[in-house]
């Protein structure tokens, strides 16, 4: 199962390396002002990475308590804990993702007459995509010995 901690911490520096270039980005593209799509599209994606920061912080901080919790969270046992807990978690996330993407293109398809409505559907489109395959590649390598 490899280093379950280790793979938070992974997950921690991905997620936020996503974040910051989603609310840079994000912010960029509404501030610029190309239409409502574009303007709709990056406030959503800036509103994402946002969540995706704040996840970070509060699992950081989670992942310290648990660690504090056990004498030593190294040890076979507590690595082997963490690690079925950590994989049950990722793929919790990759079916909400999956539905994320899912009812970003329904809304997208619903909205495509309205500019700003679509284009802040395609923005929930790239972010549950990104968050999928984020997921499932960390879901998988997480079930790896």
């Amino acid at each position: 199962m490899g280093d379950p901690w280790a793979r938070q911490e992974a997950l921690a520096r991905s997620t936020s390396v996503w974040g910051v270039a989603s609310v840079v980005a994000g912010l960029g593209l509404a501030a610029a002002r190309r239409g409502p799509f574009a303007t709709a599209f990056g406030w959503q994606n800036a509103g994402w990475g946002a969540v995706d920061l704040a996840v970070v912080v509060v699992a950081g901080r989670l992942k310290a308590r648990r660690m504090a919790r056990v004498p030593d969270p190294y040890a076979p046992d507590a690595i082997a804990a963490e690690g079925r807990k950590l994989r049950r978690v990722l793929l919790l996330n990759v079916a909400l993702d999956a539905g994320y993407v899912a009812g970003g293109a329904a809304l997208w398809r619903w909205r495509r007459g309205r500019p700003g409505p679509a284009g802040a559907s395609a923005g929930i489109v790239v972010q549950g995509a990104f968050l999928l395959l984020h997921d499932a590649h960390h879901a998988y390598w997480s079930g790896r010995r």
